[in-house]
């Protein structure tokens, strides 16, 4: 178990650095100058904007601009301060982090309060209507886009009910009422498709374990259908729901940047946004690495996690 738990960490390390290799000189093929966008506003010379690029390390060959990036960040440093603002970027992560973890953990809550009892009705109720229903639920959570369901919410909401989200973020310390207001409409639809997937993954699942030896003979002794699915279904089931709930998190992380974008949330998905429009390399590069070793770690854990459920991956992976 050790032995695969070290190994499974190793492999962070090279996937890290080849995605910011990737976030890297992505940023640096986009067009646009940062230089010319902080003086955009402002009449200046060519000296001036020359001066400006030298200050901000721009001039350096990106080989000198990488290392000096991934030493700030291996020294918690996270690519030192913003181009755009000149605040520290630790100090913006640090601002936009609890946000964007708050809406994940909320997503990720009520996909798994829902989606896991719609897996488990459509697989008691497997080719009756309800399935059917659960069915024909799953595919529109799965098939509509985040953008257009995010964006078709807030529309209705201001034209049926005049009602908007709070413009000023509050977190539940601040204000509980105004961060539910907030929040609530974004965690709904950023777990509509992860929901929608996880019902699908725990009704196959179920599915499969339905005519298997221990379930047969559950039902020989006489327990209901039920009985045969909570107790000894859903534990066996749970495997890969508990991989696709792993997965889920990661995926939810990335998808916060459209929720966060359309609502107005303060957190890491639009602060990436609007530090991509700027032009504002650390800033992306800083976060986008951060998010990557996040769901990286999140997938660690949720290896072990399944290693405890079934040792025996444990055991492949260690001989591999």
């Amino acid at each position: 178990m050790m032995r695969y738990a070290l190994h499974r960490a190793l492999l962070i390390v090279p996937t890290t650095v080849a995605a910011s290799l990737v976030v890297f000189l992505a940023m640096r093929a986009l067009p646009g100058d940062v230089a010319l966008a902080i003086l955009a506003d402002t009449p200046h010379t060519i000296e001036v904007r020359e001066a400006l690029r030298e200050e901000l390390g721009l001039n350096k060959p990106l080989s000198v601009q990488y290392a000096d990036w991934a030493l700030s960040m291996v020294t918690g440093d996270f690519g030192g301060r913003s181009l755009e603002s000149r605040e520290p970027i630790r100090a913006i992560l640090a601002r936009q982090f609890p946000v964007t973890a708050l809406l994940a953990l909320y997503a990720v809550a009520v996909s798994i309060v829902v989606g896991l009892p719609l897996g488990v009705v459509g697989a008691l109720r497997r080719g009756r209507p309800a399935d059917r229903i659960v069915e024909l639920a799953t595919t529109g959570g799965l098939s509509l886009p985040i953008v257009f369901t995010s964006l078709l919410t807030l529309w209705l909401l201001l034209r049926l009910f005049g009602w908007s989200p709070p413009i000023i973020y509050s977190s539940p310390t601040e204000d509980l009422r105004e961060h539910v207001e907030i929040m609530l409409a974004p965690a709904l639809l950023l777990s509509l498709p992860y929901g929608a997937q996880l019902a699908r993954v725990m009704r196959s699942a179920l599915v499969a374990v339905a005519d298997a030896d221990y379930t047969v003979a559950a039902r020989s002794r006489g327990l209901s259908e039920l009985s045969v699915v909570v107790r000894h279904g859903v534990p066996n089931a749970l495997l890969p729901a508990v991989t696709m709930i792993g997965l889920q998190f990661g995926t939810i992380v990335s998808g916060a940047l459209v929720v966060e974008t359309v609502f107005g949330l303060p957190g890491i998905g639009r602060g990436v946004v609007h530090a991509a429009l700027a032009r504002d390399y650390p800033v992306v590069q800083s976060t986008v690495i951060v998010l990557v070793t996040l769901v990286l770690a999140t997938n660690l854990i949720v290896d072990l996690v399944y290693t405890r459920l079934d040792p025996r991956v444990a055991s492949t992976g260690s001989r591999r």
